[in-house]
């Protein structure tokens, strides 16, 4: 199969990111798989199964500031990245007040300060070779200000303002930047039972990683600005947003003192 180029996953040695790697190569792209460990084997695995692609894997914390630079460094210059997957995530699920600083900086970081900075690199080399992809992984938590995820919903509604904007300014480029808003995706992301894992997924809440990537990938090359799959998910976007404070609070209350 030709060569179309270079992919680059964020958090691709597991989960999602993992099968973004397994996708793109099966697409006809070399992958470079940057996550914070775990990227060797990875790699080894991937061209076992796809031995006329090249995997470069790339172990690297992320949640720094300097990230984005230092995964730039060890790209090869020849390499050229047509395809960026900002998939790299974490999930603080407690209360703003019970959250450290240093817990702060790591989401942050992760979900907007690298994704933003590897878009600054990688979006201008794509605009002048008249080719690229750029998918930003959000989550329809975008829309929902509620307690205990204050944190993950207010980094992922950054990442669909900046996809918007990033859409519109490269429009005409040959440049593609879009975003993908699940529900959740049964990763070890989310820390829950098997049963509960279960019945999110026969609601069509939580969707299968194998899913959610095909989704995602299929959206991105045929040029469209976003998805938010599943139906329930759908009614959350515009159901969520409306329900009120005083509601709300009570709820809080009590899962509180139930969980917490």
């Amino acid at each position: 199969m030709e060569t179309k180029g270079w992919a680059l996953v964020t958090g691709g040695s597991s989960g999602m990111g993992l099968e973004y790697v397994r996708l793109l190569a099966a697409r006809g792209y070399d992958v470079i798989i940057a996550a914070l460990d775990g990227c060797g084997p990875v790699a080894e695995r991937m061209q076992a199964d796809f031995p006329g692609r090249r995997f470069l894997p790339v172990d690297i914390d992320l949640a720094r500031r300097e990230a984005a630079e230092e995964l730039r460094a060890r790209i090869p210059q020849d390499a050229a990245v047509e395809v960026l997957v900002n998939n790299a995530g974490i999930i603080h699920i407690r209360h703003f007040r019970d959250m450290s600083a240093a817990d702060l900086d790591r989401i942050t970081l992760l979900h907007n300060y690298t994704p933003t900075q590897l878009c600054r690199i990688f979006l201008p080399q794509m605009a002048a070779r008249g080719r690229g992809w750029v998918l930003n992984i959000s989550s329809i938590t975008a829309w929902m200000q509620f307690p205990f995820i204050s944190t993950y919903a207010a980094t992922k509604a950054y990442l669909r303002q900046l996809t918007g904007s990033l859409r519109t300014e490269y429009r005409g480029t040959g440049v593609q930047v879009a975003a993908i808003y699940f529900g959740a995706v049964d990763t070890p992301l989310y820390r829950l039972s098997a049963s509960w894992r279960k019945w999110l997924r026969r609601l069509g809440i939580m969707i299968s990683p194998q899913r959610a990537s095909r989704r995602a990938v299929r959206m991105l090359f045929a040029g469209r600005s976003g998805a938010i799959p599943g139906l329930v998910n759908k009614l959350a976007v515009v159901v969520c947003p409306l329900l009120p404070r005083w509601l709300i609070a009570p709820i809080d209350r009590r899962v509180s003192r139930r969980f917490l």
